[in-house]
């Protein structure tokens, strides 16, 4: 019997006590995002004496995914980090008590993934980084450029998804405390937003790069990357997805300065 009609809901009369093997059950979860268990889901949850969650809170269509103080990529593609030379982060105990990356500001501990977003028109990028008072840092750089997320006069001079670093944006950047940092690139624009407030909006051609370093060893950075998402297309700052992936963040490291 279908759940709705022209006079509306109607209650089912017939109610399944078995699951067949296209069947599922959807839920949603804090953050408003739906997802779904299928009964191999739920197979594999009994067999274990696990509860079945969805693999990640975050919206569907990720290109890479690093969290937990981890090298693998948790977006399914393989991505994984790998470190620039013999060094590598530390992995401490950080924000809200999850497993992050820890730089010590020696600039010798770069991670780098193979380069992921070539034919792509546009991107957008996530990261939720602690600062421990860094007078210049630069946490993903894709090209060959001496840019800055912060530089030492207090404005960043970003490159990351450009050819080119912008001179002086976005201004007044963070040097301590801990932030979500986004970057949201299309074919005709670029912009930066900082705990959910936009920096403002830029003209810019977007250029996927030919690289994609992490806390670059030319940069002396003091401080945890916590977490790193990026989806391989522009996605508008404020719209229905970008809220999504801001809500799931907040939700998973609740004492980022944002409601």
């Amino acid at each position: 019997m279908p759940l709705f009609s022209g006079d509306g809901f109607e209650i089912p009369t017939l109610l399944k006590t078995t699951l067949d093997d296209n069947d599922c059950l959807l839920g949603v979860d804090n953050t408003g995002i739906l997802f779904k268990i299928t009964k191999p889901n739920l197979s594999a949850a009994l067999a274990s004496g696990k509860t079945t969650t969805p693999s990640t809170p975050y919206p569907s269509g990720m290109a890479l995914l690093l969290d937990g103080g981890s090298l693998i990529d948790k977006s399914g593609n393989n991505r994984n980090a790998s470190p620039v030379g013999a060094n590598t982060p530390a992995i401490a105990t950080g924000l809200d008590g999850k497993q992050v990356f820890r730089w010590d500001g020696t600039g010798t501990q770069e991670l780098q993934v193979l380069p992921f977003l070539s034919n792509t028109t546009g991107a957008t990028l996530y990261c939720v980084c602690t600062l421990g008072s860094s007078d210049n840092y630069n946490l993903v750089r894709t090209a060959a450029l001496d840019d800055y997320w912060k530089f030492v006069e207090g404005s960043g001079y970003f490159g990351t998804f450009r050819n080119s670093r912008y001179e002086g944006y976005p201004s007044s950047m963070p040097s301590a405390g801990s932030h979500l940092i986004s970057i949201h690139a299309s074919v005709d624009s670029y912009e930066v937003v900082v705990d959910t407030v936009s920096k403002g909006v830029r003209p810019s051609s977007y250029v996927p790069g030919d690289r994609f370093r992490i806390g670059v060893n030319d940069k002396l950075f003091t401080g945890d990357i916590a977490l790193l998402l990026v989806y391989p297309q522009y996605t508008q700052q404020g719209s229905t997805s970008d809220l999504g992936v801001k809500n799931a963040i907040k939700s998973a490291y609740p004492s980022l300065p944002f409601s």
